[in-house]
């Protein structure tokens, strides 16, 4: 975890002082917590989306996953630091993109895990609807923030969006995700709620997330066609 908090400082460093003088970067924090097979499972995300011409932008990304069981022997806490490139314009996006994750135990008799991700993202924007596709290379997962999907998304208005995927887990388990976000225009549109629910068979889910954007006045549609 440590390591990656590092490299992920590091990125973002390096990423500033070469964009100093373009647009500013796009910042994004959230906050989940639900249940896993009645498991606690919260998260801690943070996002940079950094634009650098009018059709090439980067991502770093940082995921902390924190499953609480009753047993230290099952607990754990996994991490997941990207770094992400994109083609896009009106249309879409295409982006492929590398990481570390890193899965530590809550037994310190027990080893951390460490696996290489590579990735590729596609999206299709097509008036009210999405198509997303998401390509994750490993071939077992260390937790259930890892996973590849294919899917479908429509926007009832600016702010509102419900998505259906159709996900890869652990080898060939799959299983679907159906999640609703909501950003208020009440706030300035600087948050959004949302509700996901998640089922497989080792891998149901249901939880809620809360993000906060560091700006304002951008509707969620427009977030999710200019930052991934």
């Amino acid at each position: 975890m440590t390591v990656l908090a590092r490299i992920f400082v590091s990125c973002l460093f390096v990423s500033g002082a070469a964009h100093a003088e373009r647009e500013p970067p796009n910042f994004a924090f959230g906050l989940g917590y639900g249940l896993l097979d009645e498991k606690s499972l919260m998260n801690i995300d943070f996002k940079v989306n950094i634009p650098i011409n009018d059709y090439l932008s980067t991502q770093v990304l940082l995921n902390s996953n924190y499953l609480i069981t009753g047993s230290s022997k099952s607990s754990f806490a996994q991490s997941e630091l990207s770094s992400n490139w994109f083609l896009h314009n009106e249309y879409g996006r295409l982006g492929v993109g590398v990481g570390i994750s890193e899965l530590e135990p809550m037994d310190e008799e027990l080893e951390s895990e460490r696996d290489v991700i590579g990735q590729f993202i596609g999206e299709a924007f097509l008036g009210s609807f999405s198509l997303t596709t998401n390509y994750i290379s490993t071939d077992t997962t260390l937790s259930n923030v890892t996973s590849s999907r294919i899917g479908i998304g429509y926007y009832f208005n600016e702010d509102l969006r419900t998505s259906l995927y159709r996900e890869k887990y652990n080898l060939d388990e799959v299983g679907w995700r159906l999640e609703t976000y909501f950003q208020p225009k009440k706030y300035r549109q600087m948050g959004s709620v949302g509700v996901i629910a998640r089922t497989g068979d080792d891998y149901d889910y249901l939880g809620v997330v809360v993000q906060y954007y560091f700006d304002y006045a951008v509707s969620l549609k427009q977030r999710d066609r200019e930052f991934h």
